[in-house]
Protein backbone atom coordinates (compact mmCIF):
# COMPACT_ATOMS: atom_id res chain seq x y z
CA UNK A 1 0.00 0.00 0.00
CA UNK A 2 2.92 2.15 -0.08
CA UNK A 3 2.94 5.07 -2.59
CA UNK A 4 5.68 5.92 -4.94
CA UNK A 5 6.61 9.39 -6.80
CA UNK A 6 8.94 9.88 -9.58
CA UNK A 7 11.05 13.20 -8.77
CA UNK A 8 12.33 15.06 -11.27
CA UNK A 9 16.25 14.01 -10.84
CA UNK A 10 15.57 9.79 -11.42
CA UNK A 11 15.00 9.36 -8.27
CA UNK A 12 11.69 8.09 -6.08
CA UNK A 13 10.55 9.07 -2.88
CA UNK A 14 8.18 5.93 -1.05
CA UNK A 15 5.58 6.99 1.46
CA UNK A 16 2.82 5.54 3.25
CA UNK A 17 1.19 2.32 3.54
CA UNK A 18 1.85 -0.11 6.42
CA UNK A 19 4.20 -2.70 7.53
CA UNK A 20 1.94 -5.65 8.25
CA UNK A 21 -1.40 -7.01 7.06
CA UNK A 22 -3.26 -6.13 3.48
CA UNK A 23 -5.24 -3.47 1.53
CA UNK A 24 -8.56 -2.40 2.86
CA UNK A 25 -11.16 -3.08 5.55
CA UNK A 26 -8.75 -2.13 8.40
CA UNK A 27 -6.91 -5.27 7.33
CA UNK A 28 -3.42 -3.33 8.09
CA UNK A 29 -1.58 -2.83 10.93
CA UNK A 30 1.65 -0.94 12.17
CA UNK A 31 1.82 2.08 9.61
CA UNK A 32 4.64 3.49 7.68
CA UNK A 33 5.47 6.72 8.59
CA UNK A 34 8.87 6.83 7.47
CA UNK A 35 9.69 8.54 4.09
CA UNK A 36 12.22 6.58 2.14
CA UNK A 37 14.14 7.72 -1.30
CA UNK A 38 15.51 5.11 -3.88
CA UNK A 39 18.32 6.12 -5.62
CA UNK A 40 18.80 3.62 -8.93
CA UNK A 41 21.78 5.16 -9.43
CA UNK A 42 23.68 3.94 -6.22
CA UNK A 43 25.27 0.62 -5.68
CA UNK A 44 22.90 -1.96 -5.19
CA UNK A 45 22.89 -2.70 -1.10
CA UNK A 46 22.91 1.16 -0.57
CA UNK A 47 19.85 2.64 -2.78
CA UNK A 48 17.38 3.14 0.14
CA UNK A 49 17.56 6.26 2.09
CA UNK A 50 15.26 6.47 5.67
CA UNK A 51 14.49 10.66 5.07
CA UNK A 52 11.85 12.32 7.57
CA UNK A 53 9.15 10.63 8.88
CA UNK A 54 5.59 11.75 9.86
CA UNK A 55 3.17 10.88 12.76
CA UNK A 56 -0.16 10.43 10.71
CA UNK A 57 -1.23 6.82 9.60
CA UNK A 58 -1.63 6.90 6.12
CA UNK A 59 -2.76 3.62 4.44
CA UNK A 60 -4.84 2.17 2.29
CA UNK A 61 -6.28 5.19 -0.20
CA UNK A 62 -3.35 7.18 0.24
CA UNK A 63 -1.59 9.37 -2.38
CA UNK A 64 1.41 10.77 -3.54
CA UNK A 65 1.60 13.28 -6.05
CA UNK A 66 4.57 15.44 -7.41
CA UNK A 67 4.17 19.02 -7.89
CA UNK A 68 5.62 21.72 -10.21
CA UNK A 69 7.15 23.05 -8.14
CA UNK A 70 9.81 19.80 -6.92
CA UNK A 71 7.83 19.00 -3.72
CA UNK A 72 5.51 16.05 -3.24
CA UNK A 73 1.55 16.53 -1.69
CA UNK A 74 0.87 13.69 0.90
CA UNK A 75 -2.80 12.78 1.42
CA UNK A 76 -5.58 9.92 2.53
CA UNK A 77 -6.18 7.13 4.32
CA UNK A 78 -8.62 4.48 4.77
CA UNK A 79 -12.00 5.21 5.32
CA UNK A 80 -13.33 2.19 6.48
CA UNK A 81 -10.37 1.42 9.20
CA UNK A 82 -11.58 1.03 13.10
CA UNK A 83 -8.39 1.62 14.22
CA UNK A 84 -6.81 4.67 11.96
CA UNK A 85 -9.54 7.23 11.31
CA UNK A 86 -10.13 8.80 7.64
CA UNK A 87 -7.37 11.21 7.60
CA UNK A 88 -8.34 14.83 5.74
CA UNK A 89 -4.78 16.76 6.43
CA UNK A 90 -2.70 17.41 3.63
CA UNK A 91 1.41 17.39 3.98
CA UNK A 92 3.99 18.72 1.41
CA UNK A 93 7.38 16.08 1.23
CA UNK A 94 10.27 18.43 0.48
CA UNK A 95 12.85 16.22 -1.42
CA UNK A 96 16.48 17.05 -0.53
CA UNK A 97 17.14 18.55 -3.62
CA UNK A 98 15.60 22.10 -2.19
CA UNK A 99 16.96 21.71 0.58
CA UNK A 100 20.58 23.03 0.23
CA UNK A 101 19.54 26.25 -0.63
CA UNK A 102 20.68 26.85 -4.28
CA UNK A 103 18.66 28.72 -6.39
CA UNK A 104 16.44 27.66 -9.15
CA UNK A 105 17.55 27.27 -12.87
CA UNK A 106 14.40 29.06 -14.75
CA UNK A 107 13.41 28.63 -18.64
CA UNK A 108 10.53 29.01 -20.76
CA UNK A 109 9.12 27.47 -23.90
CA UNK A 110 6.78 28.39 -26.62
CA UNK A 111 5.66 24.84 -28.48
CA UNK A 112 4.34 22.63 -25.57
CA UNK A 113 2.01 20.29 -27.90
CA UNK A 114 5.32 17.77 -29.24
CA UNK A 115 5.36 15.43 -32.10
CA UNK A 116 7.02 12.44 -31.43
CA UNK A 117 10.80 12.72 -33.01
CA UNK A 118 10.67 16.70 -33.28
CA UNK A 119 12.71 19.14 -31.48
CA UNK A 120 12.04 22.09 -29.47
CA UNK A 121 13.68 25.10 -27.87
CA UNK A 122 14.15 25.81 -24.23
CA UNK A 123 15.40 29.40 -23.52
CA UNK A 124 17.81 29.24 -20.07
CA UNK A 125 16.90 32.38 -18.31
CA UNK A 126 19.01 31.57 -15.47
CA UNK A 127 21.24 28.58 -14.20
CA UNK A 128 24.76 27.13 -15.18
CA UNK A 129 24.26 26.19 -18.81
CA UNK A 130 27.41 23.46 -18.49
CA UNK A 131 25.59 22.02 -15.37
CA UNK A 132 22.34 21.33 -16.65
CA UNK A 133 20.09 18.22 -17.21
CA UNK A 134 16.32 18.04 -18.21
CA UNK A 135 13.74 15.37 -17.63
CA UNK A 136 10.13 14.54 -18.11
CA UNK A 137 8.17 12.96 -15.57
CA UNK A 138 4.87 11.17 -16.78
CA UNK A 139 1.35 13.17 -15.74
CA UNK A 140 -0.33 10.48 -12.97
CA UNK A 141 -3.17 9.04 -11.44
CA UNK A 142 -2.44 8.10 -8.19
CA UNK A 143 -4.80 5.90 -5.96
CA UNK A 144 -4.39 2.54 -4.21
CA UNK A 145 -0.80 2.45 -3.86
CA UNK A 146 -0.20 3.03 -7.54
CA UNK A 147 0.84 6.13 -9.54
CA UNK A 148 -0.78 5.26 -13.22
CA UNK A 149 0.98 6.78 -16.10
CA UNK A 150 4.50 7.33 -13.69
CA UNK A 151 7.59 7.45 -15.95
CA UNK A 152 10.86 9.49 -15.90
CA UNK A 153 12.64 9.96 -19.16
CA UNK A 154 15.80 12.06 -19.61
CA UNK A 155 15.85 13.53 -23.18
CA UNK A 156 18.45 14.26 -25.70
CA UNK A 157 19.27 17.92 -25.75
CA UNK A 158 22.04 19.99 -27.06
CA UNK A 159 22.95 24.03 -26.05
CA UNK A 160 24.14 27.13 -27.67
CA UNK A 161 24.30 30.00 -25.20
CA UNK A 162 21.17 30.43 -23.57
CA UNK A 163 19.32 28.29 -26.02
CA UNK A 164 18.43 24.73 -25.52
CA UNK A 165 16.93 21.91 -28.52
CA UNK A 166 15.30 19.33 -26.48
CA UNK A 167 14.79 16.20 -28.73
CA UNK A 168 11.36 14.99 -28.15
CA UNK A 169 10.89 10.63 -27.57
CA UNK A 170 11.29 8.91 -30.84
CA UNK A 171 7.93 7.19 -30.26
CA UNK A 172 4.66 6.07 -28.37
CA UNK A 173 6.68 2.80 -27.26
CA UNK A 174 9.06 5.02 -25.78
CA UNK A 175 6.92 7.53 -24.54
CA UNK A 176 3.16 6.63 -24.31
CA UNK A 177 0.83 9.67 -25.37
CA UNK A 178 0.39 11.99 -22.67
CA UNK A 179 1.01 15.42 -20.56
CA UNK A 180 4.40 15.56 -19.05
CA UNK A 181 6.15 17.74 -16.50
CA UNK A 182 9.49 19.49 -18.09
CA UNK A 183 11.97 20.19 -15.35
CA UNK A 184 15.57 21.38 -16.32
CA UNK A 185 17.58 20.81 -14.00
CA UNK A 186 20.87 23.18 -12.62
CA UNK A 187 23.16 19.89 -10.71
CA UNK A 188 20.58 18.21 -8.35
CA UNK A 189 18.30 21.57 -7.81
CA UNK A 190 15.10 21.35 -10.55
CA UNK A 191 13.29 24.02 -12.13
CA UNK A 192 9.23 24.50 -11.37
CA UNK A 193 7.76 22.66 -14.57
CA UNK A 194 6.08 23.33 -17.85
CA UNK A 195 3.51 21.08 -18.71
CA UNK A 196 4.04 19.76 -22.48
CA UNK A 197 1.74 17.18 -24.26
CA UNK A 198 3.48 14.48 -25.79
CA UNK A 199 2.20 12.14 -29.05
CA UNK A 200 -1.12 14.42 -29.29
CA UNK A 201 -4.09 13.39 -28.17
CA UNK A 202 -4.88 9.59 -30.35
CA UNK A 203 -8.41 8.97 -27.75
CA UNK A 204 -9.76 12.19 -28.79
CA UNK A 205 -9.97 12.89 -25.24
CA UNK A 206 -10.32 17.05 -26.31
CA UNK A 207 -13.11 16.39 -28.41
CA UNK A 208 -16.24 18.15 -26.41
CA UNK A 209 -19.60 17.45 -27.62
CA UNK A 210 -20.62 20.46 -30.09
CA UNK A 211 -24.44 20.69 -28.75
CA UNK A 212 -26.30 23.84 -28.01
CA UNK A 213 -27.06 22.84 -24.69
CA UNK A 214 -23.29 21.72 -23.79
CA UNK A 215 -20.71 25.01 -22.58
CA UNK A 216 -17.19 23.44 -23.33
CA UNK A 217 -15.24 23.68 -20.13
CA UNK A 218 -12.31 25.74 -19.72
CA UNK A 219 -9.44 23.65 -19.80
Amino acid sequence: MTCMAPLPDGTFLIVNGAKEGVAGFGLASDPNFNAVLYDPSKPVNSRMSVMANTTIARLYHSEALLMQDGRVLISGSDPQSPFFPEEYRVEVFIPPYLLSGAPRPTFTIEETDWVYGNTYEVEITSGNIANLKMSLIGMVSTTHGNSYGARTLFPEFTCSGSTCTITAPPDAHTCPPGWFHLFVLDGPTPSISAFVRIGGDPAELGNWPMLSDFTVPGV
